[in-house]
């Protein structure tokens, strides 16, 4: 049994994680970014669950993580740079997110940090972001298809490229779409690409925050036929999401529907995230989703998960 392997089974020895580093680092120099980036991936997600409940013990492997040497190398993927520097402030912006849509790095981008990038943005945790965009473009039509004229709210809505090549651009769409968010350059990049799409475009864009939704700023919202929030959760704390949880099911109208989704515990890329990216999430698991959809009010509620085994939805009905 090789000493990753045994730490499963026994006490955690942090130069096991020093031992994972080392054999990263090396793949990396030998020119198999991809290999390595995977190394750093599953496996490390693996043994740091036996630490992550020890908060002296996890600062010690973040703190091992950020003086070795493979981090510098890992800096140069703009992904995990971007999320560690956090230039809006936060990790996981939207910018983020268009960078795993598209699979495209920035032009100034290393070679090694183009490979990096490549193993980065397409492993399991990035296929289940772009997956969750299709996901919530799926809804978006369901719900037009039956009522053309349907009201939906996207809250924390980013860049809603889940609108590209939907009904709601379509010119079967008579209702109204409102994108919902608190930072103002993503706000700013959908207000721009609704304008060039189409002069009578029926999304509108409402730059404020949860705080402010939550504080009844909003009284003229709802109702809607769709609600969903696809990227908030995995930042809310368990009170916020059950008052935002509920605040949203009151938006929903007779028939209407509220989609919120988290990943989940036992993501693949969780320990890379918090090591390299200094990218933390609140992570929950089905019963707990389950429990957090029950506070939309009475209704039916669906718990599923992506292909990929990394986020967890729940739909709420009301009914």
């Amino acid at each position: 049994m090789n000493t990753l392997d045994s730490t499963l089974d026994a006490p955690v020895d942090l130069s096991a994680f020093v031992a994972l580093f080392d054999q990263a680092e090396a793949l990396i120099h030998a020119g198999e970014p991809a290999v390595a980036v995977r190394r750093l991936e599953q496996p490390l997600s693996a043994t740091a669950r036996c630490v992550r409940a020890d908060k002296v013990k996890f600062s010690r492997l973040v703190e091992a993580a950020r003086n070795h040497g493979v981090f510098d190398l890992v800096q140069q993927d703009p992904f995990t740079r971007r999320a560690f520097s956090k230039p809006r402030g936060y990790a996981g912006d939207a910018v983020m997110l268009d960078y795993l849509y598209s699979g495209v790095p920035p032009s100034e981008t290393s070679a090694l940090g183009r490979g990096i990038f490549a193993a980065t943005t397409h492993s399991p945790m990035g296929l289940s972001v772009v997956y969750r965009k299709a996901l919530l473009r799926s809804f978006i039509d369901d719900v037009i298809a039956r009522k053309p004229d349907a009201r939906i709210l996207s809250v924390a809505s980013g860049h809603c490229r889940e609108l590209e090549g939907s009904l709601v651009e379509s010119s079967m769409f008579n209702g109204e779409f409102i994108a919902l968010d608190q930072d103002s350059l993503s706000c700013d990049e959908v207000r721009w690409r609704q304008h060039a799409m189409r002069a009578n475009s029926r999304v509108r864009v409402l730059e404020s925050s949860v705080r402010a939704l939550l504080g009844n700023r909003h009284t003229d919202l709802g109702p809607f036929d769709l609600v969903y929030s696809a990227g908030l959760y995995d930042y809310l704390d368990l009170a916020v999401a059950q008052k935002l949880t509920s605040k949203l099911g009151a938006l929903c109208g007779p028939d209407g529907r509220l989609l919120i989704a988290n990943f989940v515990p036992n993501g693949y890329s969780r320990a890379y995230m918090e090591l390299f990216m200094d990218w933390h999430l609140i992570v929950r698991d089905d019963a707990e989703m389950a429990a957090l959809a029950g506070h939309a009010g009475p209704g039916n509620v669906r718990v599923f998960r992506d292909p990929h085994d990394n986020v967890v939805y729940a739909q709420w009905r009301r009914g």
